[in-house]
């Protein structure tokens, strides 16, 4: 099974999964790594080295990172170079796409499933109000 690395400032990544935990059940494969105001880069490239050897698997692992641009994903960016490590990596982790992460990371391949993940983000942001607004006065303005 797909190993799942979740990359974030601070204990984001921890609230996601446990969040995620409850609602589709414990989880197998998975390591959630916060980075610490104290942590430099290359203390935090360690840890994360130390999550994909112990997730690596012939399926690989998808490392979702809770933005573009951040330390967490620069880590990761810079790892890749590294062909001794199979992953991929989406940014933007929110709760939606961690628990389709989850629950499809058996059903397709890596590459598929990441694409799935950002084929789908545009969904998990809306504006309900704006939809309800719309339908009760007939149409978009």
């Amino acid at each position: 099974m797909m190993g799942v690395l979740i990359v974030t400032h601070g204990g984001l990544g921890r609230e996601l999964l446990a969040c995620a935990e409850s609602v589709i059940g414990r989880q197998s494969a998975v390591a959630v790594l916060g980075l610490d105001n104290a942590q430099s880069p290359d203390e935090f490239e360690k840890k994360i080295r130390a999550a994909l050897d112990t997730l690596s698997n012939p399926a690989g692992v998808l490392i979702l990172a809770d933005m573009l641009g951040g330390t967490p994903c620069n880590v990761c960016l810079r790892l890749a170079r590294n062909p001794g490590y199979v992953f991929d990596l989406v940014t933007g982790a929110n709760l939606p796409m961690l628990i389709t992460s989850l629950a499809n990371r058996h059903l397709m391949p890596l590459g598929q499933l990441a694409q799935k993940l950002i084929e789908d983000a545009p969904r998990s942001a809306q504006r309900p109000l704006q939809k309800l607004r719309e339908h009760l006065e007939g149409g978009p303005r």
